[in-house]
């Protein structure tokens, strides 16, 4: 379904001689459900999102629509990652005792089987799935990673680098060094993710906005204002978000794209009646999914010249 005309006239226009917007067309109905925080697989057949709060996990087929409930647990709508092997892997958040323990799942689509593949966890950091087949977290400073066995073994030397907060720290570990970055000096860092290349890094540093580094912390590019930067997958563009708020609600949010090193930067909506969030690439460099305020799924497809 398209979206409505108001923003229709964005679609065609050229960016720069470089970029276009082809489509922006809406994938969910309000009445199916309000959705958040989309992340497409490995060939772009589906989607992952989940609820405001991260509770609960969906997959949509993207050739007909349909939605599959796929849980209800807390925290399973946080970051979940797809494998190459048709599986999405997500976290499930237990409490007992005032305490949180966490749990990593396993859900295969084609077989609609969940296994959990570690539990009882604590103080873990996110859980970063590298080059789609390598689930890795950190916890007490050192990386473990779950083999394809299922069993958790800690990690000596890791191939593909991983970014991780600990403690709001920027920490890199590559080739089995942990590294505290840290390129604005201490503070909150949030949202960061190395480039699919494996080549650079890109995060927020609250109050002062979105940066890119390479891999030994040297800041290659300021984005400015840039919220929730996702990388595209040829490692050229990243997405982000620019949102304003009165302290209570959103009050205006729309998507752009820059080039990895900072020199371009385009617009891709511009509407007030839909306030963009959370974008992120799918798999195609051509094909953006976020969702709206208003707990609806989108995908925008671009054209690059």
């Amino acid at each position: 379904m398209k979206i409505s005309f108001l923003i229709m006239f964005f679609v065609g226009v050229t960016f720069a001689q470089e970029v276009s917007v082809v489509s922006i067309d809406q994938l969910t109905k309000i009445e199916q459900g309000k959705f958040y925080y989309p992340v497409g697989n490995i060939d772009d057949s589906k989607i992952a999102f989940s609820n405001e709060i991260y509770k609960g996990l969906w997959l949509q087929n993207n050739s007909d629509g349909k939605i599959e409930k796929i849980n209800d647990y807390y925290s399973s709508g946080f970051e979940p990652n797809f494998t190459n092997d048709n599986q999405i892997v997500f976290r499930k958040d237990n409490f007992e005792n005032n305490l949180r323990y966490i749990s990593i799942h396993k859900y295969d689509i084609s077989k609609k089987a969940e296994k959990i593949i570690e539990s009882g966890l604590r103080n873990i950091a996110q859980i970063k799935v590298a080059n789609e087949t390598e689930i890795s977290f950190s916890k007490d400073q050192s990386l473990f990673e779950i083999k394809a066995n299922n069993k958790l073994s800690k990690i000596a030397t890791n191939v593909n680098p991983i970014v991780m907060i600990e403690n709001s720290d920027l920490v890199l570990y590559k080739n089995g060094v942990r590294s505290v970055l840290n390129p604005n000096g201490d503070g909150n860092y949030l949202w960061a993710s190395v480039s699919p290349d494996g080549n650079n890094l890109v995060y927020t540093f609250a109050e002062e906005g979105s940066f890119v580094t390479n891999l030994n912390g040297e800041i290659i590019a300021n984005l400015g204002y840039a919220h929730y930067p996702q990388w595209s997958s040829n490692s050229k563009w990243i997405v982000f978000m620019k949102d304003y708020d009165n302290g209570e609600l959103v009050t205006d949010s729309d998507l752009f794209i820059a080039s990895f090193d900072g020199k371009k930067e385009i617009r891709i909506t511009d509407t007030k009646d839909i306030h963009e969030m959370y974008p992120v690439w799918s798999k195609s460099k051509n094909r953006i999914y976020f969702n709206s305020t208003k707990g609806i799924i989108y995908k925008i497809e671009l054209k690059f010249n």
